[in-house]
């Protein structure tokens, strides 16, 4: 076989094709043949090349399709399978035949599966190469439900994994090390350069031995401080430093001129970091946020709800950019310029008359030193990641009785209080049913108990404990609902369903299953990869509200809040929360003004008459 155009192959009469590429939709162009199937290396039939030429080759582990030319043949690779639910109603329907023969040539009973409907479908191309598979392994009949499990290996990490985990580890003994390691390296540089400069260096054989020691040692000292900064924080600027202290400690003994010139530059690059990163480049409003909100607006509502918004803020963002952009140059110019100013000095050393290459030598290693610590300091245009706001609670572990005693609360000084002398307890385990009208404070209910607001006199404990005295965030992620304080941390569907690390993943993906969400997860491209915008905008907000359900029960608190999460439920996706909530463990707060719950609720709580 051979190529005749980028994406165009010939084959004489009587060749063979090694094998076409998987995962695309080949057509014959000229030419007759027919077309040969291959499962692990056993060829199991074959089919003519049908009219018009297109046929399939899926990404299948078991399939191999090859090309058999009965007359001079040419032809091409033209799509990949995953772009074919976008071809539009005759496109597709072209290529139902030719996947039916197909079938049949592979002895594959494909009478279930109605191929106008899979072909539309955006996860055509991962279903038909996993179901394909799945008939060939169990010879059984093509199944329209293969459905890949949600999770492969294991659970994606969690945000909170993600965001209290480190990467390296300082440890203070291995900083002190490095710091040893860089000044036995100075100091064998140091040696290195004065056997160099000794009158007797070309007469002593022995000599040469000495100064290729010394370079070697400090060759390794330098190997063994860039390895153990891999693993540990902070050991290249301490190294850094320490040598670059030693360097000038020598000079400011042999030439002081020398040493004061380098302190100086050293003190001109330090002054302009801190003006120009540290205090200039923080302050300029962040453009991360507005441009997230904008994305959220343009999935949810459209363009044209927000043009006008979109262009104001964009431009605005555009300057914000510039500004920081023009920062980290202009330091990045000066910090340059008095490096290359610092040349000279060794220039200056060389022109010594009792001691110029031990002079120059320690010059030029000042230098090269000062640099590596310039290029080291953490200087970006972006700087949302290390400004990026930390989570700093982990869930904790919450149950028992819940009460509310005596609470007085007002939204504002001088109004009526929403709540006075508000009493409410529940034992544990209860299932509790809470009434009221609209603005008769649920959301405020809700916020007392995870100590979003505080009341005006009285306090609200769960098991004891007098939610005062603990962490706000601490609560709120501790507390089971809907929404999670992590959330808008989430970048992935993945971050965003696994939300906590004691998520079990058969438990989430039954829930899913039940509230008939797994869909638009399927649906993604890269499914636990993508975006959660994406997600987002392919659910919808009834969508996105099943979603948070079936997140919420298969969380593992004792301590659960839902309110409004009646949104986009069937009777029978109803039936399955309320039958989880019933069974589950814990102490459960339901607002339910439907009635709902009548007859599973151990507690009936009508906020109106409280």
């Amino acid at each position: 076989m051979s190529s005749i155009d980028p994406k165009q192959f010939h084959l004489e009469e009587g060749q063979v094709s090694a094998g076409l590429a998987r995962d695309r939709l080949w057509q014959v162009r000229a030419g007759t043949g027919r077309i040969r199937f291959v499962v692990d290396q056993v060829v199991v039939g074959d089919m003519p090349i049908p009219e018009g030429g297109w046929f399939l080759v899926p990404e299948s582990n078991h399939l191999r399709v090859q090309l058999v030319a009965e007359s001079a043949m040419t032809f091409e690779s033209r799509l990949p399978l995953g772009l074919i639910p976008r071809l539009g109603d005759l496109g597709r329907s072209q290529l139902v035949t030719p996947i039916v023969a197909m079938m049949r040539a592979l002895q594959i009973d494909d009478t279930s599966v109605d191929w106008n409907v899979k072909l539309a479908q955006p996860s055509f191309k991962s279903w038909f190469g996993e179901a394909l598979d799945s008939a060939i392994e169990g010879d059984t009949p093509l199944s329209p439900d293969i459905a890949t499990p949600l999770v492969t290996d294991h659970a994606p990490r969690t945000i909170l994994e993600v965001e209290t985990s480190e990467d390296h580890v300082r440890v203070v003994p291995v900083m002190v090390c490095a710091a040893c390691l860089a000044i036995a390296a100075v100091i064998s540089w140091y040696a290195a350069l004065i056997v160099l400069d000794a009158p007797g260096f070309a007469l002593a054989p022995e000599s040469l031995l000495v100064v290729l020691g010394c370079v070697v040692w400090s060759l390794a000292a330098a190997y063994a401080i860039q390895e153990t900064a891999r693993c540990y924080r902070d050991v290249l600027p301490v190294s850094l430093a320490a040598a670059i202290v030693c360097v000038a400690a020598l000079l400011l003994v042999l030439k002081p001129i020398l040493a004061l010139s380098y302190m100086v530059a050293a003190a001109l690059i330090g002054l302009a970091y801190w003006i120009y990163v540290r205090r200039l480049l923080p302050g300029l409003p962040e453009i991360d946020a507005p441009m997230r909100w904008l994305s959220a607006r343009l999935a949810r509502e459209g363009v044209q709800s927000v043009r006008q918004r979109l262009f104001k803020v964009w431009a605005e963002a555009s300057y914000w950019v510039i500004a920081r952009i023009e920062l980290v140059a202009e330091y990045s110019r000066f910090s340059r310029a008095v490096m290359a100013a610092t040349l000279v000095i060794p220039a200056m050393a060389l022109t010594d008359v009792e001691q110029p290459t031990v002079l120059t030598g320690l010059g030029l290693a000042a230098v090269v030193l000062l640099e590596r610590m310039r290029a080291a300091m953490p200087v970006s245009a972006d700087q949302s990641a290390s400004r990026k706001p930390q989570i700093s609670f982990q869930p904790i572990k919450l149950s028992g009785e819940v009460v509310y005693d005596q609470v007085v609360y007002r939204r504002h000084a001088g109004e009526r209080p929403l709540f006075d002398q508000l009493s409410f307890e529940c034992a544990d385990d209860s299932l509790v049913r809470i009434t009221a009208p609209e603005g008769a404070g649920l959301s405020t209910l809700k916020h007392l108990l995870t100590r979003r607001v505080t009341p005006e006199r009285g306090a609200v404990r769960i098991g004891g404990i007098d939610v005062a005295r603990l962490s706000p965030e601490a609560l709120a992620a501790s507390v089971v609902m809907l929404d999670h304080p992590a959330d808008a941390y989430a970048h992935t569907v993945g971050e965003w369903l696994f939300i906590e690390p004691s998520m079990e993943a058969a438990t989430l993906e039954y829930h899913l299953d039940r509230l008939d969400a797994s869909r638009w997860i399927e649906s993604l491209h890269q499914r636990l990869n993508a975006p959660i915008g994406a997600l987002e905008t392919l659910a919808g907000p009834h969508g996105l509200n099943r979603l948070k359900l079936a997140r919420a029960l298969a969380r593992t608190g004792q301590i659960i809040w839902f309110d409004h999460w009646l949104i986009g439920l069937s009777p029978d996706m109803r039936a399955h929360v309320i039958q989880s909530l019933v069974e589950r463990a814990g102490t459960r707060f339901v607002v339910d003004r439907d009635g709902f719950l009548q007859a599973e609720a151990t507690v009936h709580w009508d906020l109106g008459n409280a």
